[in-house]
């Protein structure tokens, strides 16, 4: 290998283009394939995965606790069944210090269902009764300073300050549907404390979502064989059937269920997108073969450079079989050095990777005997797809073709411009992707509302009614607060759901309001438009509803007074407001919306809204955050922006748009290191063309001009290239943001561009001084 050492050290360019290009390459294709293989074996090791089930309905993932001894006693296919009820935050006292954890209530056999890796306890007694909690080992690390917390008491502020036992410790959750932040699992009768319409005492069903079920079936029992018996069986009894909120009931494979469009309601369990998993794996893979793509045709303008060796080596007697076989061992030198490089330029990209892909990644601690085979398999393929086709080359001609200069005639006519044009058609449609999602994200976060707001601070509720009215009567006080407000719900988390129904000669009408409780400084703090005030003064039955609620009300012949036909639930309609965005505008199904406006001194708040001047915001917050604190006694809180939780809406898809972003940019760095290389081989292969030229009348202008259009023709192909991939791109991000909105037409002429002006300047910059240079120069060993 001596002589490919002196040709990389007197190549410096080509030797760095190539490294540095499949070492980003390779780093990407490293973090994507980790977070794929850690997606693609989420509790790989659940015990009976074949046999368990969630159930749903055709709209999400979820039922009421009542319905699983419901459930079992029907169907004796049920081998057994377990539940689950959110993700609460709960605040615990050790030594008279609160400390915030998230806590999960569950079904007492949660921990003989499922397989946690216990590290101490008892299995069978871990839930035997109410005051039993078990920890995870950092929660238990966080209260207590030792792992070792079993037997020890804690006293849970919510269920009456009462003193809880720690009956068990279990490593921390990782790699499973059950979101990695929970750090401890109640028994679920003690949920009652925090939402009791999700209990077992509520005997009608009202929170027809609070649980997610596992069902686990004998074998060789298909759960869906029976779905439409338990739809039946179901509106006998369960309201969301009897009114046909759902009509549906199906049972998910638990394996499945991680990438189900199906979602969980609540989403108190992690899922994912298998579309999102198959974009990043792609787009990986793609810049992956653009490094390939330079190292390749790198090569293949080298080998002019490489000929003379090769043919001298022929002609001293050796193979075609032995030039091939060098060529693809001087490949692997190279592909194993990026390697390297790109493994280490991982780890230190591994925090930043896990933020935007949203998942843990732990690249030095997955390695073990298989993964270090499957890399050695990639650098081994890769060295074969990289060294092929200049291998090949160089070992199929024979050598006085090398001597006579045909060879470099083709080198120079079609290896590298194909190799250029299908590299560029992949930039434009990487960069008419990237921007084309961030043009939807701006519409979206710019759109419309229905209502607006200024520097609003949202608080959680931390203490008594008492200590609430406190803070709001003295933050009213300071001159920077405009307004705050006490309500239950806002527009962002889209109030609380209450349906009410009506039924006619021929059919039966369900109205599922959004339901929210304010006071009148909340109606000016996002400026919702009243269009009709009967003024009817308060009253716990007093609703204004939505113009789109007054328009169904009036069908159902109502403007007044509103009597359900469920419970016989009424309502008296006082006024109208604009309809306004609620959750997200990617939600395809609005609910109409009702508002009680009621004085802040009723209203227990789930929402504390302050909106400050626009001087010093971030100022006033501190202050704010000061006060509030001193209020509930130093209780751990956030308070965030408002602009902040709308934005966290979107995190989803604004996260895949950086990453999209951070591939286009290390594809154009990759593609312009491999542009601007090629190009100062392939215009030394000109050189004497020019010459010739040059000597027969031609100036340095026309020779500019020359390469710059023969350039922009390979763009012009390239474009053909690009544009069917950016077809198909959009349409992948069209299913997973569904914003209906225009093509902005200019979003694929921008990405040619910016491709075309990146490459024509590289041309451009590389060839003034060949275009020139004194002919004689180049025609004088002629």
């Amino acid at each position: 290998m001596k002589t490919y050492f002196t040709f990389l050290q007197r190549n410096k360019l080509f030797t760095f283009v190539n490294v540095i290009g499949l070492s980003i390459s390779l780093m990407f294709l490293l973090l994507i394939t980790h977070m794929v293989t850690r997606q693609l074996t989420v509790d790989k090791d659940m015990k009976d995965a074949d046999r368990t089930y969630v159930l749903a309905n055709e709209i999400w993932a979820g039922g009421h606790i009542l319905l699983g001894d419901k459930l079992q006693s029907r169907y004796p296919e049920i081998e057994d069944w377990c539940a689950v009820s959110g993700s609460y935050e709960q605040f615990v006292r050790t030594n008279d210090q609160p400390v915030n954890i998230q806590m999960m209530f569950v079904r007492e056999n949660f921990f003989r269902f499922f397989n946690f890796h216990l590290l101490e306890g008892n299995p069978e007694t871990l839930l035997a009764n109410e005051n039993n909690i078990v920890l995870t080992r950092s929660c238990a690390i966080k209260l207590f300073g030792t792992e070792h917390a079993l037997g020890k008491t804690l006293i849970e502020q919510a269920f009456g300050d009462r003193r809880c036992t720690v009956s068990g410790i279990i490593e921390d959750i990782d790699n499973s549907i059950f979101p990695s932040n929970i750090e401890a699992f109640s028994l679920h009768k003690n949920v009652r404390y925090v939402n009791w319409s999700a209990s077992e005492e509520n005997t009608h069903l009202g929170n027809a979502a609070s649980c997610i079920f596992f069902l686990r079936f004998h074998p060789n029992v298909n759960p869906n064989d029976k779905a439409d018996d338990i739809a039946r069986f179901f509106k006998e009894f369960f309201w969301i059937y009897q009114y046909d909120s759902v009509k549906e009931v199906l049972f998910i494979p638990i394996h499945e269920f991680y990438f189900s469009d199906t979602l969980a309601a609540g989403a108190i369990l992690n899922q994912y997108s298998l579309k999102v998993v198959l974009i990043f794996l792609t787009i990986g893979v793609l810049i992956l073969f653009m490094a390939i793509f330079n190292y390749t045709s790198m090569s293949i303008a080298q080998t002019s450079y490489r000929a003379k060796e090769m043919a001298t080596r022929r002609l001293l007697g050796s193979s075609k079989k032995s030039i091939f076989w060098r060529m693809i061992a001087e490949s692997f030198l190279l592909t194993t050095l990026a390697f390297v490089i790109g493994f280490l330029l991982a780890k230190a990209a591994e925090p930043t990777a896990m933020e935007l892909l949203h998942t843990r990644l732990d690249i030095v601690g997955d390695l073990n005997p298989f993964t270090l085979l499957c890399y050695l398999l990639l650098i081994t393929v890769l060295s074969l797809l990289s060294g092929f086709v200049p291998a090949t080359l160089l070992s199929q001609y024979n050598p006085l073709d090398i001597v006579k200069g045909t060879f470099r005639r083709k080198t120079k006519t079609l290896y590298l411009r194909l190799l250029n044009i299908v590299q560029n058609g992949l930039t434009i449609a990487m960069l008419g992707c990237a921007i084309y999602l961030s043009v939807q994200i701006y519409r979206i976060l710019h759109a419309p509302l229905g209502y607006e707001y200024g520097h609003v601070i949202h608080y959680p509720p931390m203490g008594s009614d008492q200590k609430l009215q406190l803070f709001r009567q003295e933050a009213q006080k300071l001159p920077f607060v405009k307004r705050v407000s006490f309500a239950q719900g806002t527009p962002i988390d889209g109030g609380n759901n209450d349906s009410m129904y009506f039924t006619s000669a021929d059919s039966t009408k369900d109205l599922s309001f959004q339901t929210f409780v304010v006071d009148s400084a909340f109606i000016d703090i996002f400026h919702i438009q009243i269009t009709e005030d009967r003024h009817a003064g308060y009253n716990p039955k007093n609703f204004f509803v939505s113009q789109s609620a007054m328009k169904d009300l009036r069908q159902l012949g109502f403007t007044d007074f509103v009597r359900s036909d469920r419970g016989g639930y009424t309502m008296n309609v006082v006024g109208e407001f604009k309809d306004f965005q609620i959750r997200s505008l990617l939600m395809k199904d609005p609910h109409p919306l009702r508002m009680q406006i009621a004085p802040s001194d009723s209203i227990s708040p789930w929402n504390i809204l302050v909106e400050v001047r626009d001087e010093q915001p971030e100022a006033y917050k501190k202050q704010l955050d000061q006060l509030y604190s001193k209020i509930i006694d130093g209780y751990p809180f956030d308070s965030e922006w408002y602009d902040t939780l709308v934005q966290k809406i979107y995190e989803d898809i604004t996260r895949m748009n950086h990453l999209i972003l951070i591939f286009t940019c290390a594809a154009l760095v990759i593609s312009l290191l491999g542009l601007t290389a090629m190009s100062i081989y392939f215009i030394a292969q000109r050189k004497r063309d020019i010459a010739v030229r040059k000597v027969f009348g031609s100036d340095s202008r026309s020779e500019m001009l020359r390469l710059i259009k023969f350039s922009s023709a390979s763009l012009a192909v390239s474009l053909l290239i690009g544009l069917p991939l950016m077809y198909i791109g959009i349409q992948q991000i069209d299913k997973i943001v569904t914003y209906e909105s225009s093509f902005p037409w200019w979003v694929p002429v921008a990405a040619f561009l910016i491709v075309a002006l990146i490459s024509l300047a590289s041309v451009w910059l590389i060839s003034r001084k060949t275009v020139r240079e004194n002919p004689v120069l180049n025609l004088k060993t002629e």
